[in-house]
C-alpha cells in the first residue's frame, strides 16, 4: 500500500535526516530526489511514499558501494 500523505519541507528534512540547505542542494542536483508538489502559490509538499522510496534507494546504493570496495 502506498502512502500518499503530503508532508512539509520540515517533515521531509526530519524524515531524511538532512538540513534544509541540503534539501535545496539535492532538489537542484539529484533528479531522483522526491519532487515538490505545489499545494498553493506559496506552499509545497512532498509525498511521504516518494521520500521513503528515495531513502531506500540511497541506502541500497550506499550498501552496494560499501561492499564493492
Amino acid at each position: 500500500m502506498s502512502d500518499n500523505t503530503l508532508i512539509t519541507r520540515d517533515q521531509l528534512c526530519q524524515l531524511l535526516n538532512i538540513s534544509d540547505t541540503t534539501r535545496q542542494r539535492l532538489e537542484k542536483s539529484d533528479p531522483t530526489f522526491p519532487p515538490k508538489i505545489h499545494v498553493s502559490m506559496r506552499r509545497v509538499g512532498y509525498l511521504r511514499a516518494d521520500a521513503h522510496a528515495w531513502l531506500i534507494r540511497q541506502r541500497e546504493a550506499a550498501s552496494k558501494h560499501r561492499f564493492a570496495a
